[in-house]
């Protein structure tokens, strides 16, 4: 009895979801932020709050646009990472030659 090992699962992103998750997380932080400051009644909790919604929105759109230069780069296309997160080129081609020069981790 041979047991069949389970399918590798590789967890990563590609580009445009990248792009599309960027953009989602920038308005629901805003939104958050402006809901919190309307259900805070302290001025200087919400001018905090709105700071913190800020802050968070401009590193999203910063690692946003850290993936779009790096696919922009064809040297870096199979290296780019979103918050950590591996992010595969949305071209099939890019990826499959990112693939085969053994860049994309496939575990």
């Amino acid at each position: 009895m041979s047991s069949a090992a389970p399918a590798p699962v590789l967890h990563a992103l590609d580009s445009s979801q990248v792009q599309n998750v960027g953009l989602g997380a920038i308005v629901v932080i805003i939104l958050l932020g402006l809901l919190l400051a309307r259900l805070v009644t302290k001025m200087v909790t919400r001018v905090i709050v709105l700071v913190v919604a800020i802050v968070l929105a401009v590193v999203v759109y910063q690692q946003r646009g850290r993936v779009a230069d790096a696919v922009a780069d064809a040297g870096k296309r199979c290296e780019a990472t979103f918050f950590g997160v591996h992010v595969q080129p949305d071209d099939p081609t890019i990826r499959k030659a990112c693939e085969q020069a053994g860049k994309v981790n496939g575990k």
